[in-house]
């Protein structure tokens, strides 16, 4: 009794070449995913800061059909070592879980205009940047009054 190989016409080179460009195509995928899986590993450097105080003022938007809204917010200080950011709008931050003089863990994002400050259980609160001036600018280098 004989026994061939069927290869549903194709030849033996053709089959090898088949073989080939899987392996090679397997390879590339595995490094893409290595690859991709390395970059979300991605551990965010944070600095020490220290909230030194807010002040409170009222945002006026554009509602539509010429109306606008009203919206009183807290604007923080965040004191780094060189600068002082003002920021605002950071959901559960806002509601008053800091004080005055509470030191902190972030980090800034300068493309986003965002900086994320650092929560006990490893998450952050997303705070929208208003601005920045050194510490220097700062005149009374001291906690602003605290509402």
């Amino acid at each position: 009794m004989r026994l061939t190989a069927h290869t549903s016409g194709f030849g033996v080179s053709q089959v090898r070449l088949m073989n080939l460009l899987t392996v090679t195509r397997t390879t590339l995928f595995v490094l893409l995913a290595a690859t991709i899986a390395l970059g979300d590993n991605k551990t965010p450097t944070y600095q020490k800061g220290t909230i030194t105080g807010w002040d409170t003022r009222i945002d006026v938007r554009s509602a539509g059909n010429g109306r606008t809204v009203r919206r009183r917010t807290k604007v923080y200080e965040l004191k780094a070592t060189d600068l002082v950011y003002e920021i605002d709008d950071c959901g559960a931050f806002q509601a008053g879980q800091f004080t005055a003089g509470q030191a902190v863990e972030y980090r800034v994002d300068e493309a986003d205009k965002r900086i994320y400050i650092r929560r006990d259980n490893g998450k952050e609160y997303k705070c929208k940047m208003e601005g920045a001036r050194t510490v220097e600018g700062d005149e009374t280098n001291a906690p602003s009054d605290a509402h």
